[in-house]
């Protein structure tokens, strides 16, 4: 199935092929790790499923620090393995998928009595230059004082001594996620979201499949598959009771919140890690985007699954750990545009009073009796082998290694190569130069894909598309619509389009905007428009604005 099929007008069709078709692999949970184990199966030949319960990379795929990083705190830890496995991981995808995974500096200031000495800092540097192979995208070097302040002015200058630089990466990590499912849907898989599971199918004790509810049209599917594989994330313990009701937790929550300022409010020109005054928790400033994400807290959540709440106290935490690191720059709550916050599905400490950054990044595999086959932990670095590690296991169970080719992940590009994107690129750059940003941007989001968004914004510019009052971006909503399965505002506007802003109101301005072109591709009348546009105010007001609480004492 192409992506021509990957879109709200052909779900029926989609809901239909899967409650009529017997399928090797149905995998339930559509994150980073559901959607990399559905590639890899679909490359393999597999006939391969994923339903999503809400929409792709709706939790923590999508909420997450944009980082693809190789985890240098974790060396702190002894995680050897995890540290090499994401930095080769790194590695390999921006050789492979440069347009997505960025290369990006990191500095490390370093002061005299405070923070780590330059000593233990060389120490972790090496050590992280070691964990990839002497392959990073360069090597780390120190600076000196004036160096350090150059790049970073807004440092308090007092007692600094200089910096590290090094390099990691960047992420968009919803659109990794759906660049991940729709090279899935290209090779042949089937990709649903809106679709919860509702119940487990069984024969003879053996889970065989899944009942699902498909939210858009109300209706219930029964799927079958040979293996079932819950890469639900936070919520892999509500699938695991479907199968046993009274199975102990393997999930356990730690919330991360975000704070986003303008680019102009940070008197820095390069990213930095530091070390809060608070209480010595690493914290993050990425320049990204024209902005700077800031982030982030790491604490256990009692709560259910579902979408977090930014919370009084972690704002207030990031917000006076920056204040004392930063004394000079008056960053206050009147300063933050934006804000996000995310579910960790971290391993049940099993009664231990843990910190949540001490418990294991690591993924856990459990299978139970019934061949459920459950995937926890691990990190948006890795996803790649742990899908690996997982359809080992369902290849284990169904069939003989040999049925199907053998994993391909390492060497193929999602969405063309490097080579592939900067010639398409190149190519319509020369045919319209006044639209050379634009297209740059669509090519790093969508890859060779962007040939189509790039054809039809050609046309709107000149003046050739049959509404005279249309824009170039148009073209993108037209696309992502017809292409990536959006069913609802939200998602389109959280997880599907570049061209808006982490800004709550100019998101709700570019709605109203292009209400008769959504309307249009998603199948919408106005009353519905309207409604889906309340409740994206609400999700706005709810999720991405800060408590009033906050506002008030600062």
């Amino acid at each position: 199935m192409g992506l021509e099929l990957f879109n709200k007008w052909s779900r029926p069709r989609l809901l239909q092929r899967l409650s009529c078709e017997q399928f090797d692999l149905l995998i339930i949970g559509g994150g980073i790790i559901g959607a990399s184990i559905f590639r890899d199966a679909a490359l393999r030949g597999m006939r391969v499923a994923l339903i999503e319960a809400q929409d792709f990379a709706a939790g923590t795929s999508g909420r997450s620090s944009k980082l693809f990083h190789g985890g240098l705190r974790y060396l702190k830890n002894l995680g050897f393995r995890l540290t090499w496995e994401a930095c080769h991981e790194r590695n390999l995808h921006i050789r492979l998928n440069k347009r997505l995974v960025q290369p990006w500096p990191f500095l490390i200031p370093l002061y005299r009595g405070q923070g780590e000495s330059r000593a233990v800092v060389r120490l972790g540097m090496l050590l992280y230059e070691i964990m990839s192979g002497f392959k990073n995208h360069r090597f780390h070097q120190f600076l000196s004082r004036e160096e350090t302040l150059w790049m970073a002015p807004g440092l308090p200058a007092e007692t600094l001594i200089g910096g590290c630089l090094y390099y990691d990466a960047i992420v968009s990590d919803n659109r990794w996620t759906l660049e991940t499912v729709k090279d899935g849907v290209r090779n042949g898989g089937l990709a649903v979201n809106h679709a919860p599971v509702i119940a487990l199918s069984k024969d003879y004790n053996k889970v065989v499949g899944a009942t699902i509810h498909d939210q858009v049209s109300g209706t219930t599917y029964k799927a079958r598959a040979k293996a079932v594989v819950n890469a639900t994330g936070v919520w892999a313990d509500r699938i695991r009771k479907l199968d046993r009701p009274d199975v102990t937790n393997l999930v356990k929550l730690s919330k991360g919140t975000h704070l986003v300022f303008t680019e102009g409010d940070i008197p820095l020109t390069v990213s930095i890690i530091f070390l809060s005054p608070v209480d010595r928790r690493p914290l993050f400033l990425v320049k990204r985007e024209g902005c700077f994400l800031y982030g982030t807290t790491d604490d256990w959540e009692d709560t259910e699954p579902g979408t977090p709440i930014p919370g009084q106290e972690d704002v207030e935490y990031l917000l006076e750990s920056l204040r004392q690191f930063m004394p000079n720059t008056q960053l206050d709550s009147e300063k933050v545009k934006f804000v996000y916050s995310g579910f960790r599905p971290l391993l049940s400490t099993n009664g231990q009073d843990l910190d949540p950054s001490s418990v294991s990044r690591e993924d856990v595999i459990e299978v139970a009796p019934s061949g459920l086959i459950t995937v926890v932990g691990g990190k948006l670095s890795t996803a790649r082998l742990i899908a690996i590690r997982v359809l080992e296991r369902v290849i284990k169970r169904i069939s003989h290694s040999d049925v199907w080719s053998p994993c391909e992940t390492h060497k193929l590009s999602i969405g063309g190569t490097n080579e592939e994107v900067a010639e398409g690129l190149a190519h319509w750059v020369r045919q319209c130069p006044q639209l050379a940003r634009y297209f740059r941007i669509l090519y790093q989001r969508y890859g060779l894909d962007a040939h189509i968004i790039c054809a039809e914004a050609m046309k709107i510019f000149f003046g050739e598309h049959r509404d005279p009052r249309a824009k170039p971006i148009r073209a993108e909503v037209q696309y992502v619509c017809r292409n990536e399965m959006a069913c609802t505002l939200e998602d389109l506007v959280e997880r599907r389009a570049g061209f808006l802003h982490w800004n709550n109101e100019i998101r709700l301005e570019r709605l109203q905007y292009g209400a008769r072109v959504i309307c249009d591709e998603l199948d919408m009348n106005e009353e519905e428009f309207k409604e889906q546009y309340r409740h994206y105010q609400e999700h706005l007001k709810r999720s991405h604005t800060l408590p009033e609480q906050v506002i008030c004492i600062w």
